[in-house]
């Protein structure tokens, strides 16, 4: 199991978190790949031996296995929701993409077009009829 934190950042010039899969106790984070399966359980490794800016703080081992990271979140201020500015920790459960919390909103739903009979048949229907 792996625990993925987040630390909002307002650094609209950085690269956005992207993409973060767990393999394992490999991490992909923007296609980087970090490899925690050699760190023992009650274990941690410090920021500066993971050497990588993506990462906001050490990564943790508890002693029952649980690999706990915290990631740095770029984000621009003047777009930002609260789902970014505050975002909840992931449990990820399985290997696979981790769910990002997001600034950008949902896009607006689709307003429907109502077509009227004039539409869908129009002159070809009155000239169909007058045959």
């Amino acid at each position: 199991m792996v625990i993925v934190r987040f630390s909002p950042l307002d650094a609209p010039n950085w690269r956005q978190l992207e993409s973060v899969e767990v393999d394992g106790y490999r991490i992909i984070i923007n296609g980087s790949s970090f490899d925690f399966s050699p760190l023992q359980p009650g274990y941690d490794l410090p920021l500066e031996a993971i050497g990588s800016e993506l990462f906001a703080d050490k990564a943790v081992m508890s002693t029952d296995g649980v690999l706990s990271i915290t990631l740095q979140m770029p984000y621009d201020e003047a777009t930002a929701t609260d789902a970014i500015r505050f975002p909840e920790p992931v449990t990820v459960t399985a290997d696979g993409l981790v769910d990002i919390p997001t600034d950008h909103p949902a896009p607006p739903p689709e307003t429907p077009t109502i077509e009227t009979i004039e539409e869908d048949n129009g002159l070809l229907a009155e000239q169909e009829n007058l045959h």
